[in-house]
């Protein structure tokens, strides 16, 4: 019995982690970037794991650090939440815009929501225009509304 719940522990690991590891060269990669992103989403979202932000946020660290821009969205994400982190504004504004810089179009947004609403920095209605106007030239549709509103408060 010990036996077969060790190998149904293992065939379970197994279906984890079969859609969120990245097969290269006959090998599964748990350090490439994207696969840590994944993780990471896993754990913030609960899905086939136990919800837990703290380890999130070390999966979506490890894929920040590799550059990942996705990753050093969610960062952003669990630093204006406080998930798994000491709330910090600023520091959620530096991540979403070290994504936005990579190109993410919804950290642009997410970026030009913080500097039209003066979160984590004082209010700077150019530089959310700039991020909105790069989001939406992605087809990103929330930066259209909010690019609208910006335009009207002026």
């Amino acid at each position: 019995m010990k036996k077969f719940l060790i190998r149904l522990f293992y065939f379970g690991c197994y279906l984890l982690c079969a859609g969120c590891v990245s097969y290269k060269n006959g090998a599964y990669d748990i350090n490439d970037s994207h696969t840590q992103n994944k993780l990471g989403v896993k754990y913030l979202l609960g899905q086939g794991v136990v919800q837990d932000d703290t380890i999130a946020r070390a999966w979506f660290e490890k894929a920040a650090r590799q550059g990942n821009s996705y990753a050093e969205n969610e960062l952003g994400y669990l630093y204006a939440a406080g998930r798994g982190v000491v709330h910090n504004d600023v520091t959620a504004l530096q991540w979403y815009q070290k994504a936005a810089d990579h190109g993410l179009a919804s950290a642009q947004y997410n970026a030009g929501l913080m500097y039209a609403n003066g979160i984590g920095t004082p209010i700077d209605q150019a530089k959310a225009k700039q991020l909105f106007q790069m989001a939406v030239s992605q087809g990103f549709q929330p930066a259209h509304k909010a690019l609208a509103q910006l335009d009207k408060a002026q």
